[in-house]
């Protein structure tokens, strides 16, 4: 006999079966368990969540009746977004490589959607003013630079009939206004909090991110640079070396910031490459300086080996590592737990403690705005800037081993 499914509850509230909250622990978000195994992730309060779950739930099973896709009306967003984009990239090349250059296009087609029922030179700033003011601050943000190019494509081409372009920042004009930035409340990582999750981290079985934060307190580096470390592209002889991708995302690529580590002078940073090159070998000899076995072993168009950690999972090995410290157990609900980023703050902190100036600082961590000399010297190479500053076994409270630890596999 079949045992009985176990009642899962939200607080006092039961979910119904394949309902489930969400595994980023994000407020007012839910993952459905579909048919095929897959899970789709959607924002909705408890109440409705708990609604569309059981209007799901009735339909499982019942064909559904998929209306044919149909090209887009010509006079639509939607039709011009396309154009947009394919004229964006003929007319820039680099974009396509950049990181957050999908996420625009996604926004784009969106926006199309959204505004699907209404033609482009019907379209009214009042139209346009309730989506805008449905967004939050972040998502106005992210949008508002692109957006801007978008309505001035359109308006050259003579398609939109507004009186300005209601994404400019000029305030003569009728524009969409975006929201106050809401106040971070995300808490600060402690030195103290930093090893008790570095420990606990070995205890789950992540080592992979034992790793990373400790490359993240010597070097400062993103969580994003971490993970693309490949042992044969940024080892060079005795040295780490990496281009930073936010200040090459920022500026060309020869007027970015190149950091090079000399790994005999950061020698804790040298004891971590030795055991990151220990785990590549038991991870089936992963490139990659971050490396971990999964449970679901998965290539795809972000990953080129089954053992690569890419951002998100190293964010998510974090997030479980500190819950299980229960350190920040009984936040008040305006306030967040730190992030992996959080060690990149630390880091900082602990270089000013150690008597570092603020220019040496700003160098390693690629803030610096003085590059009106590099423009002039662009075209002859890249010049790696060597990094002389680095945090000792006093500064940071402790040491990180270059040996592997004996630890059970997870996933």
């Amino acid at each position: 006999m079949a045992r009985p499914k176990k009642i899962r509850m939200w607080g006092d509230t039961p979910l119904p079966h394949n309902l489930y909250p969400d595994a980023r622990k994000r407020e007012n978000y839910w993952r459905y368990c579909l048919p095929d195994g897959r899970y789709r992730v959607f924002s909705a309060s408890l109440e409705d969540a708990l609604r569309m779950a059981e209007e799901a739930n009735k339909m499982r099973g019942e064909k559904v009746q998929r209306k044919p896709t149909k090209a887009p009306d010509r006079a639509s967003f939607a039709f011009h977004a396309i154009r947009y984009i394919e004229w964006r990239v003929e007319n820039d090349s680099q974009l396509p490589s950049k990181a957050s250059w999908q996420n625009r296009c996604n926004a784009l087609k969106r926006f199309g959607e959204d505004f699907e029922a209404i033609s482009i030179h019907k379209a009214k700033l009042a139209d346009l003013r309730k989506w805008w003011e449905s967004l939050s601050y972040h998502q106005q943000h992210a949008r508002r630079a692109e957006f801007n190019k978008f309505f001035n494509y359109l308006m050259a081409e003579g398609l939109c009939k507004l009186e300005s372009n209601p994404f400019t920042t000029a305030d003569d004009r009728p524009r969409l206004l975006e929201k106050g930035k809401p106040i971070k409340k995300r808490q600060r990582l402690t030195l103290e909090a930093y090893w008790t999750i570095y420990e606990k981290a070995g205890e789950l079985g992540y080592e992979a991110l034992q790793v990373a934060m400790g490359i993240s307190m010597l070097t400062t580096m993103r969580r994003a640079d971490i993970c693309e470390l490949n042992f044969d592209k940024h080892l060079q002889g005795d040295h780490l070396r990496k281009t930073i991708n936010k200040s090459e995302a920022q500026r060309d690529s020869l007027a970015a910031s190149h950091l090079s580590f000399n790994l005999k002078t950061h020698q804790q940073l040298g004891k971590l490459i030795n055991r990151a090159r220990e785990l590549s070998l038991r991870n089936y000899r992963c490139p990659y300086i971050l490396s971990h076995t999964p449970k679901q072993r998965r290539t795809g168009k972000i990953k080129e080996h089954v053992c690569q950690v890419i951002p998100d999972r190293l964010s998510d090995m974090f997030t479980e590592a500190r819950n299980a410290t229960g350190l920040y157990i009984g936040l008040p609900k305006n306030q967040t737990p730190p992030s992996f980023h959080e060690v990149r703050s630390l880091a900082s902190d602990r270089f000013k403690r150690m008597g570092y100036d603020v220019k040496s600082v700003q160098q390693l961590m690629a803030h610096t705005d003085e590059r009106v000399t590099q423009s002039y010297q662009a075209g002859h190479g890249i010049d790696y800037e060597e990094i002389s500053i680095y945090l000792d076994e006093k500064a940071i409270g402790g040491s990180f081993t270059d040996k592997p630890q004996t630890i059970k596999p997870t996933g």
